[in-house]
């Protein structure tokens, strides 16, 4: 199944890194680039302006630009006026949890911001006391409660892995009705992929019932998670993105696992870096799409905007012809015109009516001008012989 979101060991190694990424960088500006996404833009030492892209399911340092809007949302302003200058000091991670703490002062005065990865994810700021000056989305569940003015509080910790000795190992494994998997995922905290890697490694069939584990076949698990944990805390990394069959992307990873053998990789120098493809570049090519249809449709309006001017200047230009020649015919026949248009008039001034002048003038020729009609308005129809 692809991955939709960092998981807590993602976590862990991602804050290791950015918490060297970002120290003493300075946040410049913040805005809000979509409903739950932000663009934090920090001048960093050394390494000049990097932009940290804080979504509901990840975050990293992001190489693909994202567009701002005119004008900012009102969280966007509230974390300028109190980020804007600020020193980044550290970058942690909350227990084990997908929550990403980011420490920043501004002179004397300190704030921390949570980016929380779950469910929907939020981003609250708080003061140096947990008090929330501003978040994201006001939130409130049965223990706990997100809003302005209350003081922030972490959701109910899980389990620690890293923390998971032998007697709580055992403890867990003997009062688990669940599979062997499932045990490992979510009470001893390793998350689905890892429990996958350990009941791999091992040799214990994953489907298998906790209660009904062999002491060796525990004591096998708990070595096997001791050296998977060993090698993390150890931080030897190889980044990299594993693909589908298609080529797609399936998943990110710190490090290699064996769940994936067989498949095709991508590897990156940093896993900030793989993160950022594996979660912007899907994204990056929609909006890309998005804009060139956009493009599209504004060129083929554009085109039959220009279509249906060129008609008109065509009918214009016919209509230019055939204005340009009945004008040449009343000017070679314009003594005639006057001639008849005075006779008219001097009708008119003997009392004629215009019935009177249709009557005795329709149909009769003058020097290759035929008198038509004439209305009761005094509008005379002519046909001039070309």
């Amino acid at each position: 199944m692809k991955k939709t979101g960092l998981t807590s060991f993602d976590v862990y190694f991602l804050v290791r890194e950015l918490g060297g990424l970002l120290r003493s960088g300075r946040v410049d500006k913040v805005y809000q680039i979509s409903e739950r996404e932000l663009k934090v833009r920090l001048r960093i030492p050394v390494e000049g302006s990097s932009e940290l892209v804080v979504a509901p399911n990840y975050l990293c340092l992001s190489r693909y630009p994202r567009d701002v809007p005119e004008q900012p949302s009102s969280f966007a302003m509230q974390l300028r006026k109190h980020l804007r200058g600020s020193l980044v000091r550290e970058v942690r991670q909350h227990g084990f949890d997908r929550i990403v703490e980011f420490i920043l002062e501004r002179g004397d005065v300190s704030y921390t911001l949570v980016v929380e990865l779950f469910s929907k994810g939020n981003v609250i700021l708080c003061d140096a006391g947990w008090k929330i000056l501003g978040l994201l989305e006001w939130q409130k569940w049965r223990d706990r409660r997100l809003a302005v003015g209350q003081r922030y509080e972490h959701p109910p910790a899980g389990r620690n892995p890293l923390e998971v000795d032998l007697a709580a190992f055992l403890d867990v494994l003997g009062s688990s009705e669940k599979i062997v998997v499932s045990t490992l995922a979510t009470d001893v905290g390793l998350g689905g992929l890892y429990a996958e890697e350990v009941c791999l490694r091992s040799g214990v069939g994953k489907e298998k019932a906790s209660g009904e584990l062999s002491d060796e076949e525990k004591m096998v698990l708990f070595q096997e998670i001791q050296k998977l944990l060993d090698s993390i805390e150890g931080g030897v990394l190889e980044p990299m993105i594993v693909l589908d069959e298609g080529g797609g992307y399936l998943d990110v990873l710190p490090s290699p696992l064996g769940v994936y053998e067989g498949c095709d990789k991508k590897k990156f120098p940093a896993f900030n870096d793989a993160v950022d493809a594996y979660f912007s570049e899907e994204a990056f090519s929609k909006r890309r799409d998005e804009r060139e249809e956009k493009v599209r449709e504004r060129l083929e309006k554009i085109l039959k905007i220009e279509e249906k001017q060129r008609e008109t200047i065509r009918r214009l230009e016919e209509k230019a012809v055939e204005y340009q020649m009945i004008g040449d015919l009343i000017y070679q026949k314009l003594t005639a015109l006057n001639t008849l248009l005075e006779a008219v008039r001097g009708e008119k001034k003997k009392g004629a009516k215009w019935s009177e002048i249709r009557e005795t003038a329709a149909g009769k020729s003058f020097d290759g001008i035929r008198f038509v009609d004439v209305d009761e308005g005094g509008v005379i129809t002519l046909e001039v012989e070309a």
